[in-house]
């Protein structure tokens, strides 16, 4: 996805993980190349649209980024309506909006994915849940085994018991 690996699809999912860690997004964004960050932001873009962003989340996510709905990119959003879900919109944004903009898409869209994919982990359960993004992604035994696995893809939160039982990963 977008000359990105495992271990930064890892990176995504741990920086939301309980709490968005904008800090950690900035860091990673601001020692990537021009065309990496536009990237990044769109792979954060399409996690958003996954988890389930409504306007709901859009308005939350809108509130916790610090980005102010009289910011022009926002305007720029929502003059296609309420209608319409302002996330196809922002799609093509991230495609088209010029370099000096993309940090407040970038910034809108870390909180976007981070507050829809924290409602969507809040209500997983190791019973059912078969998402290999969801598994303890902050515990490095567990990551270990997703980096070493090929069909990281086919597991899940249950794996994690098997691997926090052996002492052999510790």
């Amino acid at each position: 996805m977008h000359g990105f690996k495992l271990t930064d699809l890892i990176r995504v999912n741990q920086l939301v993980r309980g709490r968005i860690d904008f800090e950690g997004f900035q860091i990673w964004y601001a020692a990537l190349e021009p065309g990496q960050r536009r990237a990044l932001t769109y792979m954060l873009c399409e996690f958003a649209h996954q988890a389930g962003v409504d306007v709901g989340t859009w308005d939350e996510a809108l509130t916790a980024s610090g980005v102010t709905a009289t910011d022009s990119l926002v305007q720029r959003v929502l003059a296609t309506g309420r209608s319409e879900h302002p996330i196809f919109r922002l799609y093509e944004l991230v495609v088209a909006v010029p370099e000096d903009d993309l940090p407040t898409v970038f910034r809108l869209f870390v909180y976007l994915f981070g507050t829809a994919e924290g409602d969507v982990f809040r209500g997983e359960s190791k019973a059912w849940c078969n998402h290999w993004w969801h598994r303890d992604l902050l515990d490095d035994r567990v990551v270990r085994d997703l980096l070493g696995d090929p069909r990281f893809y086919m597991t899940a939160i249950k794996d994690d018991d098997r691997i926090k039982g052996r002492s052999d990963l510790t």
